[in-house]
C-alpha cells in the first residue's frame, strides 16, 4: 500500500476510531430495536424449533437455485464498480474493477460499517486508487445503487397490483425523481462541493446502472423466493422484498439484520411467520455468508492483477511534472485552457498525454489537437475512454490533420471555425494588407497609449474586466479563457496605459512554438486602437521568444453546412456567436485563415455535443 502522507490522511478519514464506529452504530441498532419492540408480540410468538425444521426441509434443488440466483446478483453487483471506474476515469482494468466491487460489497454488507469496510477492501485490492480514491469510489457506488434501487422499487410498486394507495404514490414519486435526475443530466446546474464540481452521469450511464440494479435486485429476490414457502408467489414477494431491503439499507445494520426481517414479516403478514423466517435465515446463508467467505479468500490473496490498462483522466491539480511539461511544449499553446474550468488531461493506456478533455453531460469533449505527437493513439484513447464513461466522443476545434484521422475512424466531421494565424518569420506592418492596422496604431499612439509587458494590480484588472463585461453582457468560457487572476498568472500579459492609468490588458497563452491570444479586456476610457496596440506588442514578444507563429484564436465558420441533420445546430450557433466585429478586428492583422473542425462518432452525437459545447460557452464554469 501507498505510504504517502496523502494516503495516510485519507486512511485516517476512512478508518475512524473505535469509539466513533460504536457511536455510529447506536442509531441503526436503536432503529432495529424500536422496530422489534413495535412488533414484539409477533416476534415473541415465534416457534424457534419450527423455524429450524423449516430450514432443514429446504430441498437441494431449491438451495442450488438460490445459489445460482445469488451468483447472478453478484455478477450484476460487480458491474457497479466497472461502470463507476469508467465514469471517474481511473484507468483500472474493467475485470479487476468488477472483482473488486463484488468482493467489497460481499464483505461490507456482511460486516457492516459499509463505507469504511468497502473503502478498505477496494484500497487493498486496488492500491493504485489510494485511500481517498477508494473512499470516493465506495461512496459513488453506494449512491448509484441507492438510485437504481429507488427506480426499480418505484416501477415495481407501479406495475404490480397492490391494494395500498401509498405504494402507488411512492412509485410515482420514485419515477418523478428519476425523470428529474435525467433532466439534470441533460442540463446540469452549477453545483460544487469542497471545490469539486458535482455532476450526474450521462443518460446512457444512468440506464446501465438502473439495468444492473434491476438484475441485481430481481435475482436477489428470486434467491429468497427459492427458499420461501411454496404458497408465497414471486409477484407478491418482490415488492415486499424491495421495501424490506430498503429498510435494511436505511437502518445501517450489518446486512440490514432486524429491520429487514421485521419489515418483510409485516408486509407478508398473511403467511405464517416461522416458514417466512426460515426462508430468510436460509437466504442469509446463501446471499451473505457464502459470498462473504469467498470474498474473504480474495481479500486475503492481496492486490488484484491488472490484465490490461485503460485510458484515464487526470485533474489539473494532480498532473505530474512530465504532464505539465507536455502541455507547455505542445504545438497548440491553447492547451493551457486545461487550467481553467472543469477540464482534465486524457491519458492513453501507456500513460502518455492524449487530449485536454472535458465531460459535458452526454459527451466527452477533446479540445483542439492531441497533446503530443501521436494523434492516432490519442483518438483511440478518446474512443475507449468515452465508451468506458458511457458518453459520446467528440473533438472540438481540431486541425485538418486530426479531422482527417477522425474521419478515417468513422467520425462525422464538419467545419466549425477559422483560426487566424500570423507567421512571425516574415511579419511586418509595411504591407498594403495591414494598412488598416497601421491607422489603428497611429490613433492609439496619438491618444498617448503605451504598452508595457506585465499585468496591472489585481484590483485594476478586475475593474477593467467589470467594465468590459458590462458592455459585452458577460464573458464566455469553455474554449475561451475567463477572467481569473490565478489563471492569468500563467500567461503572458500586456497592459495598455494612458499616462500612468491602465486602460486595457490582453493575455496570451505562451508555448514553445506559438503564442495564442486569449483575454482582451478594455476599460470604458480606452482610446480607439488600444487593443490593436496590445496585440502588436504580443506579436513582438512572441517573435522575441523564438515562436514561429501567433494565433489570434478562432472565429465561427461562415460557410454553409449541407447536412440537414446539422444545419439547425449551425443556425443556433450563429445566433449565439460573437458578432462580425471580432472577425473584422482579427482581419486587420492580415492573418492566414486555417479551418478548424468538430468531429463526433455520429451525426446525432455531433448535434448533442455541439449543443452542450454552446451551452458551456454561454455558461462558463467558475
Amino acid at each position: 500500500m501507498s505510504t504517502s502522507h496523502q494516503d495516510t490522511d485519507a486512511q485516517a478519514a476512512i478508518a475512524p476510531s473505535r469509539g466513533r464506529l460504536i457511536l455510529r452504530q447506536i442509531g441503526p441498532w436503536s432503529i432495529a430495536a424500536l422496530v422489534v419492540f413495535l412488533l414484539r408480540d409477533r416476534v415473541m410468538a415465534l416457534d424457534v424449533g419450527r423455524v429450524i425444521d423449516c430450514v432443514l426441509a429446504v430441498s437441494a434443488g431449491d438451495w442450488a437455485l438460490a445459489v445460482l440466483a445469488t451468483g447472478i446478483s453478484f455478477w450484476a453487483i460487480g458491474r457497479y464498480d466497472g461502470v463507476l471506474h469508467g465514469i471517474i476515469g481511473t484507468g483500472v482494468c474493467t475485470r479487476a474493477a468488477r472483482i473488486t466491487g463484488a468482493t467489497a460489497i460481499a464483505l461490507s454488507q456482511t460486516l457492516g460499517f459499509g463505507v469504511v469496510t468497502g473503502s478498505l477492501v477496494r484500497w487493498r485490492l486496488l492500491p493504485s486508487l489510494g485511500a481517498a480514491g477508494a473512499a470516493q469510489l465506495t461512496i459513488l457506488v453506494t449512491a448509484s445503487f441507492l438510485a437504481g434501487w429507488l427506480v426499480v422499487t418505484g416501477l415495481t410498486l407501479l406495475i404490480l397490483p397492490s391494494g395500498e394507495p401509498v405504494y402507488q404514490y411512492a412509485g410515482i414519486a420514485a419515477v418523478v425523481l428519476c425523470f428529474g435526475a435525467m433532466a439534470l443530466s441533460i442540463w446540469p446546474p452549477r453545483l460544487s462541493f469542497r471545490g469539486r464540481a458535482l455532476r450526474l452521469p450521462s443518460l446512457r450511464a444512468m440506464a446501465v446502472i438502473v439495468a444492473f440494479a434491476c438484475l441485481d435486485t430481481l435475482a436477489a429476490a428470486f434467491s429468497l423466493y427459492c427458499l420461501m414457502p411454496a404458497d408465497v408467489s414471486y409477484q407478491l414477494l418482490l415488492p415486499a422484498f424491495l421495501l424490506a431491503f430498503g429498510a435494511g439499507l436505511i437502518s445501517g445494520t450489518p446486512g440490514g439484520v432486524g429491520p429487514f426481517e421485521v419489515t418483510l414479516l409485516a408486509l407478508l403478514s398473511q403467511f405464517d411467520s416461522e416458514p417466512l423466517l426460515a426462508g430468510i435465515v436460509a437466504w442469509r446463508v446463501v446471499y451473505y455468508a457464502l459470498p462473504a467467505a469467498l470474498a474473504g479468500l480474495i481479500w486475503l490473496s492481496g492486490p488484484i492483477k491488472q490484465w490490461r490498462a485503460y485510458p484515464k483522466t487526470v485533474a489539473p491539480a494532480k498532473l505530474n511534472p512530465a504532464d505539465r511539461h507536455a502541455i507547455a511544449t505542445t504545438k497548440r499553446a491553447e492547451a493551457a485552457l486545461i487550467y481553467q474550468g472543469r477540464k482534465e488531461l486524457l491519458k492513453s493506456p501507456c500513460g502518455n498525454p492524449a487530449f485536454v478533455s472535458a465531460r459535458l453531460g452526454q459527451s466527452l469533449i477533446a479540445l483542439g489537437d492531441p497533446v503530443g505527437d501521436c494523434p492516432d493513439t490519442a483518438l483511440d484513447a478518446l474512443r475507449v475512454r468515452a465508451a468506458n464513461s458511457h458518453t459520446a466522443p467528440c473533438v472540438y476545434k481540431c486541425s485538418a490533420r486530426t479531422a482527417a484521422r477522425a474521419r478515417r475512424r468513422g467520425f462525422t466531421v464538419i467545419p466549425v471555425a477559422q483560426e487566424a494565424l500570423i507567421d512571425l518569420t516574415d511579419f511586418t506592418l509595411d504591407t498594403p494588407a495591414r494598412s488598416g492596422l497601421r491607422r489603428k496604431l497611429r490613433k492609439a499612439d496619438k491618444a498617448g497609449v503605451t504598452v508595457r509587458a506585465g499585468a496591472p494590480d489585481a484590483a485594476t484588472m478586475a475593474d477593467l474586466h467589470r467594465q468590459w463585461a458590462t458592455r459585452n453582457k458577460g464573458e464566455r468560457g469553455f474554449s475561451m479563457g475567463t477572467f481569473d487572476t490565478d489563471y492569468i498568472d500563467q500567461q503572458a500579459v500586456f497592459t495598455a496605459f494612458v499616462g500612468d492609468t491602465p486602460v486595457a490588458f490582453a493575455t496570451f497563452h505562451h508555448g514553445v512554438t506559438e503564442y495564442t491570444l486569449d483575454l482582451m479586456r478594455t476599460g470604458d476610457d480606452a482610446p480607439d486602437g488600444t487593443m490593436y496596440a496590445l496585440v502588436t506588442a504580443g506579436i513582438a514578444a512572441a517573435r522575441s521568444a523564438g515562436c514561429a507563429r501567433l494565433s489570434l484564436a478562432a472565429v465561427p465558420f461562415e460557410g454553409e453546412i449541407t447536412d440537414p441533420r446539422l444545419s439547425k445546430l449551425q443556425t443556433y450557433a450563429r445566433r449565439t456567436a460573437p458578432g462580425a466585429g471580432l472577425r473584422q478586428f482579427k482581419a486587420a492583422f492580415a492573418p492566414r485563415w486555417e479551418m478548424l473542425y468538430v468531429a463526433a462518432s455520429s451525426p446525432l452525437a455531433l448535434s448533442v455535443a455541439g449543443a452542450e459545447i454552446i451551452r458551456e460557452i454561454l455558461r462558463p464554469a467558475a
